[in-house]
């Protein structure tokens, strides 16, 4: 294959790409092998493909079954997201507030919150201190224990300093896409800080329209992440900003505690076909996946799910017919425009429909304490929305959240959410994804938590076929969950849902003395 760029072994010229993934350059074939043992590890089954109206791109390179490994990338910079509670510099923890009221503790140099001293003087933070010391008014250190908005520059001054430690990704940077000119014609009011910031109180070395562009192309380009300690991140990665999005993913992202992205193939992927990502929570109703993607990303999405006025046969975002109780109101004109039942014709404004709907969700929190409340509650959304609304899903959400009583109706509507629950999310993100197996533990847990209150409620010395039912269910959902949570990184925070569900299915086994699961024939879920 051919293409321009700088030789993976040598940093020449180079015009032939690796066959394999398309990735890296080559100016001979005996570089290329060389460099093979370096890049052996880095070859992944995808490559950058270009369209006109699509920009770059990455398709894979060959089929891809669910589960596989297809790219393993860390971050070119890192740091917090730009709304964060104080942050350590240093080590990226939270700094909790003290019992007592007393300052938190400040680097010496420029006075931004870090744990300690020793955190002052990691690497990390050494090389960004003396920028951001040139603040001496203190305009920029966060001076409460609240979350701010002032993280906002702390990834611009990482970027900033690749001007000089590294080159080659300072240029990579220049070339992401940033929609800057169009930030700036919408005055948006966070690009204007930064630009006002970087310009006329730090001594950052740079003019108004870099600073524009960084802060556009983080905002375009970042992937949120999670720390060790779960606190939350946002970092550019080189090759992983060129998937493109999709409001019904292919691929899943999961990070270590170094906030390297591994992706994987929720579902098989044909060679040719587009590795996508979706940008936004695909939970998120239309209204908001329009409205965010238009605002942040500047495109109106055009998957199948956004094209498709049913959302793949599921209604998601359209509430039932008011007039005729038999159809859905379903956005048939694009973005914008009213919203009409096939059955009966009737319209109404999208912008009616979505305040309705958030309306709604703002008002669940705290009405889900007992069954009777969360049935009531969720009846009346199945008779005004339906059961896979997305008002449903969020209520269905808050009442597992909520619901504390201990009874056999309690635990039968926790089953009966678990489920449906399971099944919608499947409809809107299929394939093996994180929410999939934590899903199918939770369930599972429901499942044996129900059969074992059936026993006891009989008062039976034995196993009955309710009780046997209920904890073979619960141990298919476990052999299925544990093959997706199985696919967490090393060092992945979320890997205590791989051990609770093994410790899950242990306890299961233990209960009707089967012994050690691992000894036995596997159930398939």
């Amino acid at each position: 294959m051919t293409g321009s760029g700088a030789c993976g072994q040598c940093g020449a010229a180079a015009s032939l790409r690796c066959g394999g993934c398309s990735l890296v350059h080559y100016c001979s074939k005996d570089h290329q092998r060389q460099h093979w043992a370096i890049h052996k590890d880095q070859c992944w089954p995808v490559r950058i493909t270009h369209e006109e109206g699509k920009g770059r791109y990455l398709v894979a390179s060959r089929d891809l079954s669910e589960g596989q490994l297809v790219m393993r990338e860390g971050p070119v910079a890192l740091g917090p997201v730009a709304d964060s509670l104080p942050m350590c510099l240093g080590c990226h923890a939270i700094i909790p507030a003290p019992a007592q009221d007393q300052d938190m503790f400040r680097c010496p140099g420029c006075s931004w919150p870090v744990c300690n001293a020793a955190c002052a003087a990691t690497e990390r933070h050494m090389a960004e201190c003396s920028v951001l010391a040139s603040d001496t008014k203190g305009i920029g250190p966060p001076t409460s224990y609240m979350r701010t908005p002032r993280y906002d520059i702390i990834l611009i001054v990482r970027c900033l300093l690749l001007r000089s430690t590294n080159p080659a990704t300072w240029e990579k940077l220049q070339g992401m896409e940033s929609h800057a000119k169009k930030r700036q014609d919408d005055d948006d009011p966070h690009r204007e800080a930064a630009a006002t910031y970087f310009t006329k109180v730090l001594d950052a070395e740079c003019d108004a329209d870099t600073v524009n562009h960084l802060h556009g192309t983080i905002l375009t380009n970042a992937i949120n992440t999670f720390g060790g300690r779960g606190e939350c991140l946002r970092g550019l990665y080189p090759t992983l900003y060129l998937m493109n999005h999709s409001c019904r993913p292919n691929i899943t992202l999961r990070s270590d505690e170094a906030s390297i992205l591994y992706v994987r193939a929720a579902v098989p992927i044909k060679k040719g076909e587009p590795i996508l990502f979706s940008y936004l929570p695909p939970t998120d109703p239309l209204w908001r996946r329009q409205q965010d993607l238009k605002m942040i990303y500047n495109f109106q999405c055009q998957c199948p799910r956004c094209q498709d006025h049913t959302e793949l046969g599921t209604y998601y975002s359209s509430p039932r017919c008011t007039q005729c109780h038999e159809g859905f109101l379903e956005p048939y004109d694009g973005p914008g425009s009213p919203w009409s039942c096939p059955e009966c014709s009737a319209k109404r404004e999208q912008e009616d429909i979505a305040m309705e709907a958030e309306e709604y969700v703002a008002k669940l929190e705290g009405k889900c304490a007992t069954v009777e409340e969360a049935s009531n509650l969720l009846n009346d959304i199945v008779n005004t929305f339906h059961v896979n609304h997305f008002v449903w899903l969020t209520a269905a959400q808050t009442v597992l959240r909520e619901l504390q009583e201990v009874s056999a109706e309690a635990l039968s509507l926790r089953r009966d959410l678990w489920r449906r629950l399971i099944h919608l999310y499947q409809r809107l993100e299929p394939g093996a994804t994180r929410r999939k197996g934590v899903s199918l533990y939770n369930g599972a847990v429901v499942e044996r938590e129900a059969a074992t209150l059936h026993l006891a409620k009989a008062g039976l010395n034995q196993p009955s076929p309710v009780f046997e039912e209920g904890l073979t269910r619960a141990v298919r959902m476990l052999d299925a969950a544990i093959v997706i949570l199985e696919l967490e990184p090393p060092g992945s925070t979320e890997l205590r849902w791989l051990e609770l569900a093994r410790k899950e299915k242990k306890e299961i086994f233990d209960m009707i003395g089967a012994g050690n699961p691992n000894e036995m024939g596997e159930t398939t879920g």
